[in-house]
């Protein structure tokens, strides 16, 4: 999640997008559907709330999508760069120093509004050790990945076209098609999550390279046919879940057809990364300034505190698992843009005041 300021803005607009695919995603899996069994919780699904359950389900899945996005978009941007340890160690530093100063922040502010318990052993860890217990997940898994993606250039940039071709697809069919046919076939854990990272960036990678024949069509194609294929299946599962009353049903259709190891998120990801690698809108200043904050937003509204803040305290979404889907469509439709423009503008502070201190220790490291 990063930005150059020299890039054209149509990946870095991308990445705002994405980022709020993610921010919807998390209003059904943290609020709408928080712990039901249609997201591989414990709740029942009620029969007369199914179809609703169906439309939480379907918008959960950009959530998915997103995380292959951001992934493919380093891959493209990172496939031709060198080893630079210095570098490298920069980067990592910096997304350890955001994730810290956000969780330690958003803490001390709980504590002060009395929203959690200061001394909670979950709390204090999910703080004070937020890589650790599952608070920051993806920066966890795309730190393991920015310290082996040189390696991996090295590998890629002495195979073949074909040998490239031949090693995603290997990839792609044992970490997504294999697991999603057979969902018993085993449990990859959290390297199985790194592998599909792996995946997306060589995937973006292999964009960037190689390309490939009428980017646009095949992209529509992908994404399209991704959506549907999802939309079918899911559909199915839960139509059968609410005419059956069998919760494994509901379960089903989004662990095993809409989760992080799906092939037809891979499908979208990559149809909307050939998609947008094709608009030519320039550099464009305002979408760059946006994008660039899109990491903080992360950390904001998806750290643990906030998201039981926002999501079941403040708006109480679960109340919207009504039968009529209204009613959580236009509430996330108003309140995720809020909360990434809210969170967007905070980043941005924290953007302003670190340049700020890196501008001044400049200056006196060039008066010494």
């Amino acid at each position: 999640m990063r930005s150059t300021k020299e890039r054209n803005s149509n990946f870095e607009l991308l990445r705002i997008i994405a980022m709020l695919f993610i921010i919807f995603h998390h209003s059904v899996v943290h609020g709408l559907l928080n712990n039901n069994t249609s997201i591989g919780g414990w709740t029942p699904v009620a029969t007369k709330v199914w179809l609703t359950t169906f439309t939480g389900q379907m918008v959960a899945t950009l959530g998915k999508v997103a995380v292959g996005i951001f992934v493919m978009i380093s891959g493209y941007f990172l496939v031709n760069s060198s080893i630079n340890g210095k570098k490298s160690f920069k980067k990592i530093l910096m997304l350890i120093v955001q994730v810290y100063l956000y969780s330690i922040i958003i803490y001390f502010v709980a504590v002060h509004f009395k929203w959690v318990n200061p001394k909670s052993t979950i709390v204090l860890q999910q703080t004070f050790l937020p890589l650790f217990y599952n608070s920051c997940w993806f920066v966890s898994e795309y730190i393991l990945l920015y310290l082996v993606y040189p390696y991996i250039n090295v590998a890629l940039h002495n195979i073949t076209r074909q040998q490239y071709r031949n090693l995603i697809i290997i990839i792609a069919i044992t970490f997504t098609l294999v697991p999603t046919l057979i969902p018993n076939f085993g449990s990859y854990g959290w390297y199985g999550q790194l592998v599909v990272f792996i995946l997306y960036y060589l995937i973006g990678g292999y964009i960037r390279l190689y390309g490939t024949k009428h980017e646009c069509l095949l992209g529509t194609f992908l994404t399209i046919s991704g959506a549907a294929l999802m939309a079918v299946v899911i559909f199915y599962y839960d139509y059968m879940g609410a005419t059956t009353h069998n919760q494994q049903f509901y379960h089903n259709s989004f662990i095993n057809i809409a989760g992080q190891f799906s092939p037809s998120i891979v499908l979208m990801a990559t149809g909307i990364i050939l998609l947008f690698k094709n608009m030519h809108l320039g550099h464009n200043r305002l979408i760059n300034t946006i994008a660039a904050t899109t990491f903080g937003v992360y950390l904001i509204h998806d750290n643990p505190i906030m998201e039981q803040m926002i999501w079941l305290k403040w708006l109480k979404m679960p109340a919207l698992l009504v039968p009529n889907v209204k009613h959580y469509l236009i509430t996330a439709v108003i309140v995720c843009p809020l909360i990434f423009i809210i969170c967007s503008l905070i980043d941005y502070v924290r953007i302003l005041i670190f340049n700020a201190i890196s501008f001044v220790f400049s200056k006196f490291s060039r008066s010494k």
